[in-house]
Parts: C-alpha cells; structure tokens; sequence
C-alpha cells in the first residue's frame, strides 16, 4: 500500500498542466485538468486512469521512479501502547503490485489546497530487511533479518493539506504542510528469515505467531505505521512539487 502512494500524490501535482507558463508543453502522460472545471473531482480520476501505464515505467520528467516495483530506502514504526510493543526498522524494502491501483474517489478543495483520496490495490508483496526489538504480551522479543509480506484488497485513504507558497522568481508552487493516511487489509501473510534466531523454535514460534495474529498487530501497528508512512511520503513528495509551478498543473488559478 505505501509504495503506491507517493506516485499518487505527486499524480495530483501534475494532474492539471495545460500551456501554463511560456514555451511549457503538456507532457503525453497528462491529461489536463482546470481548477473552474465544475467536475473537477471527474477530471482528476481520469487524469490517475491515464497516468498509470506511464508510472510503470517512472516518469523522468518530474522525478517519478516507477511503481512496480517501488523501492524504500528506509522506514521507522514505533509502537508504545498496547500488548505489542516495539520499534521496527525496515530496509531495502520492494514492493509490488502496485501499479493495479484503483482511485475510487476525490474530493479536491483546491481553493485551500485540500485533496482527500480513496483508493483501492488487490495484491501487494513486499519483501526487505527488518530489525524488530520489543515485547509482545510482555514477552520480550529480538528479531532481525529478511521479511517477506503479502497483502490482498486494501482500501486506502490520504488526506492533503498544503499551502501556497512562491520562490525567488516569484513562481507560485504548492508546498504539503500536512498529510494523514489509513488505510485497511483485508487479508495478509507474513514470513520472516530470522538471522538471530535463525532454525530454533523461537525462529518458528515468530513466524507463527504473525501469521496467526496478523490481524491484531496491524490493527495495533497501524496508527504507527500510518504516521511513518506519512512522514516519509511528504518529503518525497514536497521533493517532487517544487518542479511543477502552480499555474502549469491549474492554469486558471
């Protein structure tokens, strides 16, 4: 689910370029979209179903690596409450599938820089390296080595918030100033290579115990992970939108 998050914020960004500034030309991968547009919500849904052949393949021109698969560099989830208690560390993370996105829904308040997005993927695997310290039901635990993860139907939902901001040539641009997501699964696996504990019982006994659990922990794991993933994306993001000015992607604002 995270992996495909970034290309759909940055897809938002770029959804409206039209003319725009001088000598700036609408890139094949875009179908315009105008900020006046009565069916403007309409019109971005389109712009994602045109977008998503192109994401396969990243888009150099602003900087999108390509969705499938998606690679994270790393990422931090801290878990203090509740029966599961710990700090994971993840690295080297791929993920796949999620180029099968679906956008079920926008809501776009562009006079605030509001954007709320539904959005669906089937199947998602993601493998990488984990580093796992802890306790779970006052059990301490330590666990680290390779992960592999496997997620059926998630539902997802993002929140945007930005804000108007201008450079040094008094180009306008949209900066993120805030970014909440959630998400739902429906079904998932998990298997661990646990390097620590590697071939004894508490190898095994970990990797039992999440899959038989594993709806409990992501539903305790979630608002961490929910946060982390919102960190992370709103960086990437950011990144991404100071390329693009403000009157190229709503050339009527």
């Amino acid at each position: 689910m995270a992996s495909t998050l970034f290309h759909i914020f940055v897809v938002i960004y770029s959804a409206g370029v039209i003319l725009g500034e001088p000598e700036l030309k609408t890139p094949e991968y875009i179908k315009p979209c105008l900020k006046s547009d009565p069916n403007i919500n309409k019109c971005l849904r389109k712009t994602f179903n045109h977008l998503r052949p192109y994401l396969v393949s990243g888009i150099k021109d602003i900087d999108v690596p390509t969705i499938d698969p998606f690679y994270i560099t790393k990422i931090n989830i801290e878990n203090g409450n509740g029966p599961f208690r710990v700090r994971a560390f993840f690295s080297n993370v791929t993920a796949y599938g999620a180029s099968n996105y679906t956008i079920e829904e926008i809501k776009a308040d562009l006079d605030n820089y509001i954007l709320d997005l539904s959005f669906t993927i089937p199947h998602v695997e993601i493998k990488g390296k984990y580093e796992i310290g802890g306790s779970v039901l006052l059990f301490p635990i330590r666990s680290k080595g390779d992960f592999f993860a496997v997620f059926d139907n998630v539902d997802a939902t993002a929140k945007i918030y930005g804000r108007e901001i201008k450079n040094k040539e008094n180009v306008r641009f949209m900066r993120i100033e805030k970014l909440l997501v959630d998400f739902q699964i429906a079904k998932s696996r998990f298997k661990i290579k646990d390097v620590i504990n590697l071939g004894n019982i508490i190898g095994e006994a970990i990797n039992q115990f999440l899959n038989n659990n594993s709806e409990e922990i992501i539903k305790e794991m979630k608002p961490a992970a929910s946060v982390s993933i919102a960190r992370h994306f709103k960086s990437f993001l950011n990144a991404a939108f100071t390329k693009i000015p403000l009157k190229v992607w709503l050339p009527d604002a």
